[in-house]
């Protein structure tokens, strides 16, 4: 089975600014990409993400918009070039590393990459107590090799918050990588009583019907 992760679509934070509400204003165009967005119409947002930076060249929450859509689009090098540009303009949005990292560089394979954006995120930010993203780092320590760094991230996780099953089957994945078949599988059986299906979809279902039947 292909080594996969999944990560709730974080929604794009509006705009804190203040702008004029005419039909050619910055916030205008913004307002409407993030609408489209809400309708999954990512192609029209980018279109209006791109006026609301055409009018202000320095709107950061603008070029974020942009680049959740075109990772979604799968335009990982667009995605990422817009995504620093965000983070440039912006560098107290803690929204922008984390996506960064989850949405085009765990997606694409920068498995360090992504790390590494983590780590801003956990020092930087002081998100030490952010569950999730040691799950999501651990993945990236499994998808590396590195299973010891893979097991204290996903383990520091479930310290944090005991009910995340995709931590639960993160540890899995390492469990089965080194060998260690029953409790990889006890892993699988807490994620899916946990309601992984339900949130991520069936890939617990299948590792549990390739793996753990006797």
């Amino acid at each position: 089975m292909k080594k996969t992760n999944h990560i709730p679509v974080i929604l794009i934070v509006a705009s804190l600014f203040v702008f004029s509400c005419s039909q050619n204003s910055p916030s205008h165009y913004f307002k409407n990409g993030n609408a489209k967005y809400s309708l999954k119409d990512y192609q029209g947002a980018i279109n209006d993400y791109k006026k609301a930076i055409k009018l202000k060249p320095e709107y950061a929450d603008a070029w974020y918009g942009k680049a959740i859509c075109e990772s979604i689009l799968s335009k990982y090098d667009d995605a990422l070039t817009d995504f620093n540009k965000a983070a440039e303009i912006d560098p107290s949005n803690k929204d922008i590393i984390f996506n960064r990292a989850y949405y085009v560089k765990q997606k694409t394979g920068d498995y360090k990459g992504a790390i590494e954006d983590y780590n801003i995120y956990i020092d930087r930010f002081k998100r030490k107590d952010d569950a999730f993203v040691y799950s999501n780092m651990g993945f990236c320590n499994y998808m590396l090799n590195d299973f010891e760094g893979a097991m204290s991230n996903i383990n520091k996780s479930l310290e944090l918050n005991a009910n995340n099953p995709m931590a639960y089957k993160n540890r899995a994945l390492v469990y089965f990588a080194t060998g260690n078949k029953e409790n990889a599988c006890n892993d699988l059986h807490k994620s899916q009583e946990l309601g992984f299906t339900k949130k991520f979809g069936n890939e617990v279902d299948e590792l549990i019907s390739e793996k753990c039947k006797n």
